[in-house]
């Protein structure tokens, strides 16, 4: 059996262990490697570095030994059965160095305390000539000196330098390189010196504040202030926007800024920003140049980034980044050729909108007849009269569907009544289907409208456009908002209508295509119609004629009561806001018409033509 014995190598996990004795041996010295009879520790002991954890400035070494494996001891047996030695298998000992994740690197030197720090710098950085680096933030803690790197090839240099450099007692420096970054507490020391930093890299005359390389700066020497930790760049976002509001250059180059996501802050704060250089960081997707849709970019430096490279060609890159920024007119330092578009100036306005829509004023008198008619016939108990409002070949379809964040397990957002019959043509896909759910003729229209729920339309929140209007057809749309009144919670429902209208023979207009679209109410719509869809509303006998021409046929008009009269002036007055005299004309003007009177309130309004002093009371 082999002797026990041998030296036993340390494993610095810590940059707070101390190193209390010299690692020096003599160099006649042989030392014997045997293996001790143990358990195995377990399976996968080494696992996979996890991105995330990396990021949240966990110490990662950068050296890995060849054939050790899940960290179990290896035992190796020669031709006679006996254990063999590492000794006789050096290549077993090789270490590689391993890039990680994170641009910084840690630095331990061990026992590197017994010797003053322009010595030990020295002799690295005479090790690594003709290459030079900055050691940041050098500290000694306990026996050990430790600095960081923010090259990932010196890191390597330097990793490969361990107990190859000899100092002037004969001690071979012994260089651990880990992957971590310096830990920093956002306070109010910090964020004072880093706004003496920034002070001296403003240019008050251009407005511009040059931030390149910001943890190099010497000003911050003996703090960690890198601009890729997200935590960092908040707080330098807000000690530019309470300090230099307008500023409109931002220099960020060479900051090794990976993650961006919290810069979405920046277009809420710095909205004057017109000039960004974020070049040669580490920016790996172009949607993450989303962030600064917000800002009026007329000049972007983004060269440098990972992401640009993964585009398909420079002219692709170009498109992109003038998608997201319109106003760019430089990008990496080249002028870009003017932008193919409309010759319309920025503060150009939209023409107002409009509740209706016209293609022809002389239809005008149609809408208003048709709609009034034939809605009031729709909300009465029975559709039965709308017989005569379709032609004989007239066809109808209704299609139906929930809004996305609609609970459908409300029974006031259910579309049951609706959805069974819906010819929705995305989901119904088969021929004789489609067929099936389509109404020809106008007993089925009628006996299929019939069986939809009982309603009550809010005339005052149409909105309709007539598209065609031609002496032999005529399209009418519109879309507003309805109640059930029969169904429990009387729930209100969306609806889109498209009309296709020609003459008939008796001189009036008949409908010979009909399409509804039916969907619950959107909060914005429950909110403007609440008002007039909570009111009671009062039942006037629809009339029982034929949809006739404008022209042809005087509108029908309604005995109405006394009493009756006074309940239809407070329900016009309380609806329309019109004092008493206004409200009392409307309605003799339309015979006492209820619907007819909101209807043509409406239109007026919308129009303009109410005077201020009909709501003066």
């Amino acid at each position: 059996m082999p002797r026990r014995g041998g030296g036993r190598v340390r494993n610095w996990k810590d940059a707070n262990d101390h190193f209390e004795h010299d690692d020096r041996v003599p160099t006649n010295s042989t030392r014997r490697v045997s293996f001790k009879p143990g358990t195995n520790k377990g399976k996968n002991e080494f696992r996979k570095i996890d991105a995330a954890k990396i990021l949240l400035d966990e110490d990662i070494d950068m050296g890995a030994t060849v054939g050790q494996m899940n960290n179990r001891k290896v035992r190796f047996r020669g031709g006679r059965g006996r254990l063999s030695s590492l000794v006789a298998r050096p290549h077993l000992h090789k270490r590689k160095f391993i890039a990680g994740m994170l641009p910084w690197y840690q630095i331990i030197i061990p026992y590197g305390a017994k010797h003053e720090k322009d010595v030990v710098l020295r002799a690295l950085l005479s090790y690594l000539s003709p290459d030079i680096f900055i050691p940041h933030y050098y500290k000694v803690n306990g026996n050990a000196a430790i600095f960081y790197v923010d090259d990932v090839k010196i890191a390597e240099k330097l990793f490969n330098a361990d107990r190859k450099i000899t100092m002037s007692d004969g001690y071979k420096l012994m260089v651990i390189v880990k992957n971590s970054v310096p830990n920093v507490t956002i306070d109010a020391d910090l964020k004072e010196k880093m706004k003496l930093a920034m002070a001296k890299r403003y240019n008050a005359t251009i407005k511009a504040l040059d931030l390149t390389k910001f943890h190099a700066d010497p000003d911050l020497a003996d703090i960690f202030c890198a601009l890729f930790r997200p935590q960092i760049m908040v707080a330098a976002i807000d000690i530019i926007a309470e300090n230099i509001p307008d500023l409109e250059a931002l220099n960020l180059n060479d900051n090794k800024i990976h993650h961006i996501d919290h810069l979405r802050i920046l277009p809420t704060k710095l909205k004057n920003v017109k000039i960004l250089y974020i070049g040669d960081n580490r920016i790996p997707h172009q949607n993450q140049m989303d962030v600064f849709k917000g800002l009026p970019l007329v000049e972007l430096l983004a060269k440098g980034n990972p992401f640009i490279a993964r585009m398909k060609d420079h002219d692709s890159y170009v498109s992109e980044m003038r998608k997201k920024f319109p106003k760019l007119t430089r990008l990496d330092g080249v002028d870009l050729p003017p932008a193919i578009g409309f010759d319309v100036s920025d503060d150009a306005t939209l023409p107002p909108k409009q509740q209706t829509f016209l293609v022809d004023p002389a239809g005008q008198d149609l809408v208003r007849e048709f709609l009034t008619q034939y809605f009031a016939i729709y909300d009465s108990e029975s559709r039965q009269p709308l017989l005569d409002a379709y032609h004989e070949h007239a066809s109808m379809s209704m299609a139906c569907n929930y809004l996305t964040n609609d609970n459908r397990n409300s029974q006031i957002t259910k579309l049951n009544a609706y959805i069974t019959n819906s010819r929705n043509l995305i989901r119904i896909i088969d021929r004789d289907s489609r067929r099936r759910y389509l109404r020809n003729g106008r007993l089925q229209v009628v006996s299929f409208l019939s069986d939809l729920p009982k309603t009550k339309h809010d005339l005052l929140g149409f909105a309709f456009d007539l598209l065609v209007f031609t002496p032999t057809v005529a399209v009418l749309t519109m879309n507003g908002v309805y109640t059930e009144t029969h169904t429990p919670a009387n729930p209100t429902r969306s609806f889109h209508r498209t009309f296709v209208i020609a003459p008939n023979n008796n001189g009036g207009f008949c409908i010979v295509n009909d399409m509804l679209f039916v969907t619950n109410t959107t909060k914005e719509q429950e909110d403007k119609t609440a008002a007039s869809l909570n009111s009671a509303a009062v039942s006037v006998p629809a009339p029982a004629i034929p949809l006739p021409a404008p022209a042809a046929t005087p509108v029908a008009v309604v005995p109405v009561s006394d009493a009756d009269k006074q309940v239809l002036l407070n329900m016009l007055s309380q609806q329309t806001g019109m004092n008493d005299h206004w409200s009392v004309n409307c309605l003799q003007e339309t015979g006492w018409d209820f619907q007819r009177a909101l209807f043509i309130f409406n239109q007026l309004h919308s129009e303009g033509k109410i005077p201020a002093e009909a709501f003066i009371k």
